[in-house]
């Protein structure tokens, strides 16, 4: 049997040779296609899927934000596939993903470009100044500013002074016979801190290459691309992925889907104090390991990056917020109060010692993972964090184990309380026409001796009514057992009485199957306290088994004996037996060894459990002995009452 499919995936605008390329990496899922973004939106609504996979490049705005709102109302996830763009600026193509570290020669081809270039940066690798230095270095003329608020004005702005400057010569120009040396103005090339996500930075991009023709704009980031979409598709946005990372598409997915879980690492982290050389320093070092880094100089700005998205780990500048309306340690609490699960360590300054020793102590005392003095060491920093990340991560993840446990838990009470009902219907519906239908049997076998030919079809039917309500019987039993109301009726109890009547009924069986029966040491046992129908029930099973499962020419015997103020009744045999690691099983419900599945005529494997649990009401207990192909002894001890 196949395991089922994880979801169905549609794929919009995916085609030919892309759609063969997707298929193969998808190959869990089930699949549909739709041609555009009206179709996908009418097969949305008409069933469900796991997913919607979209070609970004084929896809307008609108589209796009018209699946990501019913991506809203149906909670799939929808993903993006970016177009593979040449990086040069010189070639023309929308949005194009930037990697950190700057890829080799890439800054030469921005120093030659002729068109506006514009960097996106993500707020943390902008405070970092990584992309300002490395241009800096390749001698770049560049300029920078906080936010795209105005962006397109000024960079059209700095075009016209270029190609002023380029056309009219200033005076040092004329005086040394060198064109083109007119004020520049900034500059081509802006640096832009955008906080934004990709999704925002296509469409920037596509209002900035309509007022301008021909400028390359770049998103640039440190965070790994399919971090940044698995992310994003977990919570439920709209994600992008470069078309190189379709590999790992069906990762994503189930990721989002809880299907897998993530391993340590790459978790968003939110570094915060008001000391901006700090911040700059401790988020570079972040980034080189690997880390998510958003960055905060105030409390509330922490609070409201928190609030925007989820953090693995909060690092704090302790003592150097107190000037801010939250303190490190108020801050620490506000962010644990909204998610439990978040790390937190606390950065706290070493001068004046009473302040250190207060803000570690305050970091004990609200249970935060660590505290560390300042100026802290990068290597001990990365230490701390490793260390309370793998620490949520176990969390999590036994978090996450105690849910599946209990959705177990819940859906197995569910099935026994389901099966309690069945059996109880069993018990109530079916008992009653069974009786009337043995009845009727038997009263038909009455009036048919005179006739063979119709006694033999009463005969069946009373036989199969028989074998009918000994499997009801079994139920009903299993019934009372789960409920604990199973009705044993203590009393005085015969047990070789008890013998005797089922070896009167079990030589039957035997002669007819050519076994060898016989009964060993029940005469002289004492007298006991029991129910002696439900000790004969036991009996009967251990022997009716015993006969079921030996072949012809067998034997089978019920020994009986007293041993250490306790009384021993079985029944062995010299049938197929049984393997060893089924013998701890073979008092479950419905469990069947695998050398009895082929000889078993009838039954619901329920005769042992029975048996046990009313050798255990009587205050007895009940083993086995088996060797495959040799046989097998069912016993069971009950105590003998104080004289």
């Amino acid at each position: 049997m196949t395991a089922p499919a994880p979801g169905r995936v549609l794929l919009v605008g995916i085609e030919g040779a892309a759609e063969r390329e997707l298929s193969a990496f998808l190959s869990g899922f089930e699949r549909e296609l739709a041609s555009d973004a009206r179709r996908a939106a009418l097969r949305i609504r008409a069933a469900e899927f796991a997913a919607a996979v979209f070609d970004a490049s084929r896809l307008p705005a609108a589209d796009r934000e018209a699946l990501a709102v019913l991506q809203r109302e149906r909670g799939f996830v929808l993903l993006g596939l970016e177009p593979d763009v040449p990086l040069s600026p010189a070639a023309q193509a929308p949005l194009r993903r930037l990697p950190w570290p700057l890829p080799l020669g890439f800054l030469d081809q921005v120093r030659a470009a002729k068109v506006p270039v514009v960097f996106l940066v993500a707020p943390t690798l902008f405070l970092t100044h990584g992309i300002q230095n490395a241009l800096r270095q390749a001698g770049v003329q560049f300029f920078q500013t906080d936010g795209s608020l105005g962006l397109i004005e000024m960079l059209r702005e700095q075009v016209r002074l270029a190609e002023e400057a380029a056309a009219s010569p200033g005076l040092l120009a004329r005086l040394t016979g060198r064109a083109g040396s007119g004020d520049p103005g900034l500059g081509r090339v802006a640096v832009v801190k955008f906080a934004e996500g990709p999704e925002e930075a296509v469409n920037f991009d596509a209002r900035l290459r309509q007022a301008l023709p021909g400028t390359a704009v770049y998103l640039a980031t440190a965070v790994d691309p399919v971090a940044a979409a698995a992310a994003a598709a977990a919570a439920g946005r709209p994600a992008l992925l470069p078309r190189e990372c379709v590999p790992r598409l069906a990762e994503i997915l189930l990721g989002a889907r809880g299907g897998v879980c993530a391993s340590p690492g790459g978790e968003r982290i939110l570094l915060v104090d008001n000391d901006m050389p700090t911040l700059s320093r401790l988020s570079e070092a972040l980034l080189a390991l690997g880390y998510e880094v958003e960055t905060a100089l105030r409390g509330e700005e922490a609070l409201r990056l928190a609030e925007s998205r989820p953090f693995a780990l909060a690092a704090i500048g302790g003592s150097a917020l107190e000037t801010t309306k939250l303190s490190g340690a108020h801050l620490a609490v506000r962010l644990r109060e909204r998610d439990k699960d978040l790390r937190i360590v606390l950065l706290v300054d070493q001068f004046p010692v009473q302040d250190a020793l207060k803000g570690v102590s305050r970091a004990v005392e609200l249970g935060l993972d660590d505290a560390l003095l300042k100026p802290v060491d990068v290597s001990r920093l990365a230490l701390s964090i490793r260390r309370a990340l793998e620490r949520r991560f176990l969390l999590l993840e036994n978090a996450r184990l105690l849910r599946e446990v209990q959705e177990s838990a819940r859906q197995l009470a569910q099935v026994n309380g389901f099966q309690a009902k069945f059996f109880a219907t069993v018990a109530h519906d079916v008992k009653n026409p069974l009786t009337a239908i043995l009845g009727y049997a038997e009263l038909l076998g009455a009036r048919l001796k005179d006739r063979p030919d119709l006694l033999a079809f009463a005969s069946y039917i009373h036989k199969a009514a028989q074998a009918l309500n000994l499997l009801v019987s079994d139920l009903v039993d299993l019934a009372a057992i789960e409920s604990g109301k199973l009705r044993v009726e203590l009393g005085p109890l015969d047990l070789a009485q008890v013998v005797s009547d089922v070896a009167s009924r079990v030589a039957v069986a035997a002669q007819a199957k050519k076994l060898t029966f016989e009964v060993r040491g029940a005469s002289g046992l004492p007298a006991l306290r029991g129910d002696p129908h439900r000790i004969g029930q036991v009996l009967q099973n251990l022997c009716t088994n015993a006969v079921q499962y030996t072949p012809e020419g067998g034997a089978v015997s019920i020994e009986a004996g007293v041993a250490g103020g306790r009384v021993r009744v079985g029944v062995r045999d010299t049938g197929i037996g049984i393997a060893p690691e089924d013998l701890p099983r073979v008092w479950e419900r419905f469990f069947q060894a695998r050398q009895a599945q082929d000889l078993r005529k009838a039954g619901f494997g329920l005769g042992l459990k029975i048996a046990r649990e009313i050798v255990q009401r009587h205050g007895g207990e009940m083993e086995v002995e088996s060797n495959p192909g040799k046989g097998s002894f069912f016993y069971f001890t009950l105590p003998v009452p104080p004289a």
